[in-house]
């Protein structure tokens, strides 16, 4: 064995040293009793405990999946490979501007960042454990014997140590293999965070401008019931109009106009929800928007066709996914580290040591020490394979919980497709109806002013077209909701220099 040799060198140095410095005979013949005995006993220990160590829990086969989402065969989803700056295909610029600014600003990122690079530290300390350690003491002390004529004296010692773990079974290693795959869990967690942080800015944005429509149409809505009311009161006050008649407009126009505070606090909370999420502490970000909004600007459309990818690529590309998958690797990891606590470790010590007085000299003030040591935690060994159970029973819940999460993030998908796609044949509907709506308020009203019909029709006219416009913008609004949802479930910004240097400008 290498060690075994390597101690056979070190004690051929003992005859090369003069006499005052050699360790003594005791030493040596120890050494050589080890030397000739360690070998034997540990391969005993090794045969005993091999055929006993428990096997590791057999990781979970890849689930099996689909070609396609069932949502792909509609004309609106392709299988393309997903674009990795989804935002930008919405082709609106202060879109991309802001998402950009969360993925550089927002706070909850730069904690990921910071998780990420605490367990760069924790890796880089476990690896220091393939090589030797050293300590080192010193002390002095100036004292007296307590007799009677007894001098004061000066004494100091000191001692430097070395000490080397041969990995014989694979502990040290194991370790180290736990702490980068934990560096990748945490790297998959800040891609899954930066994901989210990316869809909700873009939720929150097209929250905002979808209010700022919503609140556009219900404003023209109440200017003309503003109209109608007026012009019903001079028709009442004139013998053509009445009392039900104004009553029932002014009704109406108060109702429209109830409907505008809940639409300003829609947007108020949009705006603030993009303060938080560009990482803006002044939490005033309202009029920042609003100086970059251009009066036409309409509630962000997503493109006409949406890549999806497959299946496979997705349990391949989003991160809670592969988050859970580095999980289990690190579980692994660690019960491999409690199956080497069933060996013995192996260490190789040296030592050097000094004790001066003010009578000793330096031939007979320094002694040194260097040998293996042999550790082990039996041979009662039953809390160790308890705390093997311990790991393999939480690496068989991260089998679970990663069957799923995969399981849960194909329905996510499939779910948001759907709702796209119903969504977007919703609105053509609603593009009638709301077409509809103003050729009816023109007949009403055409009528009305030639005497056909009473003011209540155009009332109606008016109250079925505010209703029908509002419907057509909200569904606007939750098609390019759905569209973001399933870009977040699809795990977009799958590349990690997305997230790292997000602040670069889209094309």
């Amino acid at each position: 064995m290498p060690l075994i040799a390597a101690f056979e060198a070190e004690m051929a140095l003992c005859g090369d040293l003069p006499t005052d410095f050699r360790p003594s005979c005791i030493i040596c013949s120890s050494m050589r009793v080890i030397n000739s005995s360690l070998s034997g006993a540990l391969a005993a220990l090794v045969l005993a405990n091999c055929a006993t160590v428990p096997p590791a829990p057999e990781a979970p086969d890849a689930p099996a999946t689909s070609e396609s989402f069932a949502a792909a065969n509609s004309s609106l989803v392709s299988q393309a490979p997903i674009e990795i700056e989804w935002w930008a295909g919405f082709s609106d610029p202060l879109l991309t501007s802001l998402v950009n600014d969360a993925l550089s600003e927002n706070k909850n990122l730069a904690v990921a960042e910071a998780n990420v690079s605490a367990a760069r530290a924790i890796l880089a300390r476990q690896s220091l454990g393939r090589s030797y350690s050293t300590n080192a003491t010193t002390s002095a002390e100036l004292g007296r014997a307590a007799r009677q004529g007894a001098d004061t004296e000066l004494s100091a010692n000191a001692q430097f140590g070395a000490s080397w773990e041969y990995d014989a079974f694979g502990r040290i290693a194991s370790q180290i293999e736990s702490a980068a795959f934990r560096v990748d869990q945490l790297e998959q967690v800040r891609r899954d965070v930066a994901v989210t942080i990316a869809a909700n800015t873009a939720l929150a944005y097209v929250d905002y401008r979808g209010n700022q429509i919503r609140l556009a149409v219900a404003q023209r809505n109440a200017d003309l019931q503003g109209e109608s009311v007026e012009l019903l009161r001079v028709l009442f006050e004139n013998g053509r109009a009445t009392r039900l008649d104004v009553e029932r407009a002014e009704s109406q126009y108060r109702t429209t106009l109830a409907s505008l505070p809940l639409l300003e606090i829609n947007i108020r909370t949009a705006a603030t929800q993009l303060a938080v999420l560009t990482g803006r502490s002044d939490l005033q970000f309202d009029e920042t928007v609003l100086d970059r909004v251009d009066e036409a600007a309409s509630i962000p459309v997503p493109p006409d066709m949406l890549n999806v990818g497959r299946p496979a690529d997705l349990i391949r590309r989003r991160p809670d996914i592969r988050a859970v998958e580095a999980d289990i690797a690190r579980l692994l990891a660690l019960g491999d580290v409690e199956r080497a606590r069933l060996f013995p470790t192996l260490s190789f010590n040296a030592n050097l040591l000094g004790l001066f007085t003010e009578d000793s000299t330096l031939h007979n003030s320094i002694g040194f020490g260097i040998g293996p040591a042999l550790r082990w935690d039996g041979p009662d060994l039953r809390r160790v394979r308890a705390d093997i159970e311990i790991a393999d029973a939480q690496t068989r819940v991260a089998f679970a919980t990663y069957e799923n999460t995969v399981i849960d993030a194909l329905g996510e998908v499939e779910i948001a497709l759907t709702s796209y796609a119903q969504e977007r044949a919703r609105r053509v509907d609603l593009e009638a109806a709301s077409a509809s709506a103003e050729r009816a308020l023109e007949l009403a009203r055409l009528r009305f002013d030639e005497g056909l019909d009473d003011f209540l029709d155009v009332i109606d006219a008016q109250r079925t077209l505010l209703d029908a416009q509002d419907r057509l913008e909200i569904s606007r609004l939750a098609t390019t909701r759905q569209a973001i949802a399933a870009y977040r479930a699809l795990g977009g910004i799958w590349r990690d220099a997305n997230v790292v240097d997000a602040t670069l400008e889209s094309e």
